[in-house]
């Protein structure tokens, strides 16, 4: 979307505010606060919710926040006297007042659409259908659809139509195919709200644009307590689905188009495909692409991250000799490049978490998880993080978390066994062994998972099941013995190192 008011034009999908077709240069935080006012010009911005929608409810101070208003006005050639272009509303907040026209991109030479302006992925919500005969949970349904517009905004991969293009088509009955054509976007997402008594029903469906195919669906059935905290847990839950939807519909479709045609975003896609195998020969596949990737962009964050990912992963599932400098450098590039990323933040957690710097990784990734409440990645490998550094019983709710935000995930298999890594160092070995067999039923697991359940059945004294474990690890993982399992596992705290390796002894394997 471009949003021209006087002589400047603000572009939501290139990120750049612009004055008689000159960049203007601001800061990240001024530009989302302009777009958001802009956006919502209709009313009056309370304070709060512009923090919540910037700074994603972190606590700042008002002095900081009117110096950052002050920032927009002085980009826009506005001040606090004139008032002319943002007017404050003293104990209420703020509003875009200019005089607003806005560019959709129809089929045109400007480039037949948004997702021509971008590599990136483009999304429309469409205002959800209230199909109750209770007029007040229209309110609801329209709550329900501008949540979901703001949290998907989040996710720094994703162009996101606003909420007063979208809106332009409540109520109206519309060809999917030809709304994405219109917003130029490749994703619609819509729904349904129905109330009957205390119980609410949620519809969602995720549908290619150009296609017109269903690429998800699901449906919500929930008792109404607190309705706000309702939404958000629907939000949150959405979000959490969609994301992996998208991404594994992205990897399909580059799976079709020669590699050679590659750009940045689609080197990327298949990059990650490689590496979520969680196969070491796959590993330098992913790595290669996720350079061409940046070669291509070199702006282009996902690709840093990815290629943080793989280098660190690489020491993970693998023997040979690791960079893990070129780990922190990549991931601490992506950081640079955008410090707002989530993925940015799970990357170098991760290497931390590598590196057994534990503390530094559960800052990292919970700084991601502040930044992005929906990313189950980020989740599980706080899980990691504190389950090897002397705190598991903390890191079992964070695993829940991460299965319950995205049950289908391409890395259940690893979010399970946190479990079977948590249970193992609480010495809760019954449901050790439960859950290192859930994970091991699933693709995508890592040597680690067959080390927790030969350690557990070891302090179970289960002879025959151990050495049949035994036997199925080192099948996985030639010249596994303990020496390895000590050196190579992150485990920073020096109890739950000896009551893992007293398992492995007891179950037979190798020093």
């Amino acid at each position: 979307m471009i949003y021209r008011f006087d002589a400047f034009s603000l572009d939501t999908g290139s990120l750049e505010l612009r004055r008689d077709d000159v960049v203007v240069p601001v800061e990240p935080q001024v530009f989302s606060i302009l777009a958001y006012l802009i956006e919502n010009r209709d009313r009056v911005v309370g304070k709060d919710e512009l923090i919540d929608a910037v700074w994603d409810g972190r606590a700042i101070s008002d002095g900081a926040l009117n110096s950052r208003i002050n920032s927009v006005r002085r980009a826009v050639g506005d001040d606090g006297s004139a008032q002319s272009v943002i007017k404050t509303f003293t104990r209420r907040g703020f509003r875009f007042v200019g005089a607003v026209s806005e560019d959709i991109a129809p089929d045109s030479e400007a480039g037949n659409s948004l997702a021509a302006q971008s590599d990136k992925p483009s999304i429309a919500v469409l205002p959800f259908d209230n199909l109750s005969n209770d007029p007040e949970q229209e309110y609801f349904a329209d709550g329900i659809t501008e949540d979901l517009i703001t949290a998907l905004s989040r996710i720094r991969w994703l162009l996101v139509i606003a909420r007063n293009t979208t809106f332009l088509f409540k109520a109206r009955a519309v060809d999917i195919k030809q709304v994405a054509s219109e917003l130029g976007v490749r994703f619609v997402l819509e729904g349904s709200v129905r109330k009957s008594g205390n119980r609410i029903r949620i519809n969602v469906q995720l549908i290619d644009g150009a296609t017109g195919n269903q690429v998800w669906a699901q449906r919500y059935d929930r008792d109404i307590e607190d309705i706000f905290d309702l939404q958000d847990e629907l939000t949150e839950t959405i979000i959490a689905a969609i994301e992996p939807a998208m991404q594994q519909a992205e990897q399909e479709r580059v799976k079709r188009k020669p590699a050679e045609n590659f750009d940045a975003w689609e080197a990327y896609q298949r990059g990650t495909w490689f590496l979520n195998t969680k196969l070491a020969e796959n590993v330098p596949k992913a790595r290669e692409l996720f350079e061409r990737s940046i070669e291509l962009d070199p702006g282009f964050v996902p690709a840093y991250c990815g290629l943080s990912f793989s280098y660190s992963w690489g020491s993970y599932l693998s023997f040979t000799d690791p960079d893990l400098d070129a780990a922190f450098a990549a991931a601490r590039k992506a950081v640079a490049l955008d410090q707002h990323d989530p993925d940015a933040h799970t990357a170098l957690g991760f290497t931390y978490y590598i590196t057994m710097d534990h503390d530094l990784a559960i800052s990292e990734l919970e700084m991601a998880i502040g930044l992005n409440p929906s990313l189950a990645y980020a989740y599980f490998q706080l899980a990691g993080a504190l389950g090897m550094s002397g705190r598991a019983e903390e890191a079992i709710p964070h695993a829940q978390t991460a299965i319950r935000l995205s049950p289908n995930d391409s890395s259940i298999g690893p979010f399970t066994a946190r479990f079977a890594q948590a249970y193992l160092f609480l010495a809760r070995h019954e449901e050790a062994v439960e859950w290192a067999r859930k994970a091991l039923r699933y693709p995508n697991i890592s040597w680690p998972v067959h080390i927790f359940l030969v350690a557990a059945l070891g302090h179970l004294g289960r002879e025959d099941e151990a050495r049949r474990a035994v036997d199925n690890l080192l099948r996985f993982q030639a010249g596994m013995n303990i020496g390895l399992a000590r050196e190579r596992l992150p485990i920073t705290d020096a109890g739950y190192l000896d009551h893992l390796l007293e398992g492995l002894r007891k179950a037979g394997l190798p020093e």
